[in-house]
């Protein structure tokens, strides 16, 4: 018994000398970092438009902190290999553009590698769609009427005619990152003093009254509705959107006009819309009315009349 003891010892020892002799000549290949890109397209675009993007390479690091002795290099790739750019050797060199036409709908993806031997690629990649209103937009329903020259969804309720999709089509307000493609189903964006006067003849910005008339269901007012088979509205548990009232509310975001009119916030989490009533006790503030994606009731908030672009409905008088 002694005897196996030490055999058994021995092994053991041996054992742990030739992992901790494994472990200690493993290696791991230093990597590049930091690749970014100076912009992004925007998340919509119609067919046929030329999406222009540039590698920003100003940040690139190594993981081992040492300068590689090779030139770093690029590459461009479209939904993984269906695309490859002609390589840029050496960034310093030349950092070309590298422009992208989506012709026909559908979602892209584009990734850029940054490479030098004897480092880990880096890359970044980014997504959009080119979309066609007419056939890519799916879920949106209802009656439908043109209203000075443009096709908007009715709904009545309680005796109460309601526009079903936000306004669009006007001089005023802001389209979605400026692309007009997306007017027709989420509308385009005004500031408080826009809202008041955008409406077509015949047609007015309701009241925080008439706004809470439709009842604080937001699941009754939210449709499901999808671009390119996607949904708008994401998914949260204990939220079954049922449209009852045929409102057609989707989460087109807005825009918080002091980071510019590009600035969308909120896109795909909130559906929110001006009244015509201002903020008590405070003349720079307007009242709004808001859909949040995982609340299951409309919400109240007063915003900046000028700061804010908000989405509109609007109602027959």
């Amino acid at each position: 018994m002694k005897k196996s003891t030490a055999y058994f010892a021995l092994a053991l020892v041996i054992g742990l000398a030739f992992s901790c002799k494994k472990d200690e000549s493993t290696t791991t290949t230093p990597s590049l970092g930091g690749l970014d890109l100076e912009e992004t397209p925007v998340p919509y675009v119609a067919p046929g438009t030329k999406v222009i993007l540039k590698a920003d390479v100003s940040s690139i690091y190594t993981s081992d902190g040492k300068t590689p002795e090779e030139a770093i290099g690029l590459y461009w790739l479209v939904d993984g290999e269906s695309y490859r750019d002609t390589t840029t050797r050496d960034i310093k060199a030349s950092n070309p553009e590298f422009s992208y036409t989506a012709n026909e709908t559908g979602s892209v993806t584009i990734y850029c590698h940054a490479f030098t031997k004897g480092y880990t690629n880096t890359s970044v990649s980014v997504s959009f769609s080119a979309i066609d209103p007419e056939t890519s937009v799916s879920g949106i329903t209802g009656e439908t009427s043109v209203i000075d020259g443009n096709k908007y969804y009715v709904t009545n309720i309680d005796g109460t005619t309601w526009m079903a999709n936000n306004l669009y089509g006007t001089q005023s307000g802001i389209s979605f990152y400026l692309s007009s493609v997306t007017d027709s189903f989420l509308g385009r964006f005004y500031t408080w003093e826009e809202a008041v006067t955008a409406c077509p003849e015949g047609w007015k910005l309701p009241t925080a009254q008439e706004w809470d008339a439709l009842g604080t269901d937001a699941c009754a007012l939210m449709v499901d509705a999808a671009v390119l088979d996607k949904q708008i509205w994401p998914y949260w548990p204990g939220m079954e959107i049922t449209n009852t009232k045929k409102f057609n509310a989707i989460p087109a975001g807005y825009v918080d006009r002091t980071g510019g009119d590009s600035n969308v916030q909120g896109y795909s989490s909130y559906a929110i819309f001006w009244t015509a009533t201002e903020a008590d006790n405070d003349a720079s503030l307007a009242q709004y009315r808001y859909i949040y994606s995982d609340n299951p009731e409309v919400q109240k908030g007063n915003g900046g009349k000028t700061s804010l672009a908000l989405s509109v409905r609007c109602i027959k008088n």
